[in-house]
């Protein structure tokens, strides 16, 4: 397996698009910030605002990752740069593995790349959010070195 991130073209871009939002709008529901009639409206809404000029938003990377030895896409990954006078970090925004390719080992072959990427981006760091529902991705983070920094809780009162 030989995995490379490479610059989503326009076609990625919308197809990315086409199950990101409705992706995101279902863990809103799923996490109880969301009501399921405007999910989708503030899911396309979020999208718009962090991505104004679409794929070319500065500070915004967005990859295929692509298997070259199957010269197939198995995934994409929407990473946001940000730069401070003091340090840069990577905060990823999206991180999907087509459900056909999960726990095959792309997810850390992924991290690996984007943590080369980092480095030779002089990013000392690498930020995420992942929702507590999604136990699959939170075990793949911890795996790749990543740390809990902060736990929101909620109880719901019936």
């Amino acid at each position: 397996m030989t995995i490379n991130l490479e610059k989503m073209t326009l076609t990625d871009f919308d197809n990315y698009l086409s199950f990101a939002i409705k992706d995101y709008a279902q863990d809103k529901i799923t996490a109880g910030t969301w009501n399921k009639e405007d999910a989708i409206q503030l899911a396309t809404k979020s999208f718009n605002e962090l991505l104004p000029d679409g794929k070319n938003t500065k500070n915004e990377y967005l990859y295929s990752i692509k298997d070259e030895s199957l010269d197939k896409k198995v995934g994409f990954l929407w990473v946001h740069l940000n730069k401070t006078p003091y340090d840069s970090r990577f905060f990823i925004y999206d991180f999907i593995i087509f459900e056909e390719y999960r726990n095959m080992g792309y997810g850390k072959q992924t991290i690996v790349r984007l943590s080369e990427k980092a480095k030779d981006m002089n990013v000392s760091q690498i930020d995420l959010h992942v929702f507590a529902h999604n136990k699959g991705a939170i075990h793949l983070y911890e795996q790749t070195g990543f740390v809990a920094t902060d736990i929101s809780m909620t109880k719901e009162i019936h």
